[in-house]
């Protein structure tokens, strides 16, 4: 399994409408990805333990299947970061790591649809 992050980017943990507890490394949340595919990812806060409601933080994302959805990130795109469907923060994407993730925010296309070759066994 990739250990490495997808991207990194400044994640904003709404206040209360949200979670009740703060948040920390291992932290598994679903990523908004497109209008209809979210997308577990494991969070890794490398500037501090913690990050309470109400704060920001550096984080690195990896996503749990990046190749289901290549072409979908940029940097500066802002990701809603959910538990179901109650969505507790924001994540602004500033660096993107994998390559088959990156996309230019004109050629993105919001509706996910199977990549070709997906399905298929080797």
């Amino acid at each position: 399994m990739n250990m490495a992050p997808d991207f990194e980017g400044t994640f904003y943990v709404l206040p209360s409408d949200g979670r009740r507890t703060p948040v920390r490394s291992g932290y598994r949340p679903q990523h908004l990805i497109h209008e209809n595919y979210q997308s577990s990812g494991d969070h890794t806060y490398p500037d501090q333990e913690w990050v309470n409601l109400g704060e920001t933080a550096r984080v690195h994302v990896r996503l749990i299947s990046p190749a289901c959805y290549p072409n979908s990130l940029w940097e500066g795109r802002v990701l809603q970061v959910l538990e179901g469907q109650k969505l507790v923060g924001l994540i602004t994407i500033t660096c993107i790591f994998n390559e088959v993730l990156r996309v230019s925010p004109e050629a993105y296309k919001p509706i996910w649809v199977e990549p070709a070759g997906l399905q298929e066994k080797p």
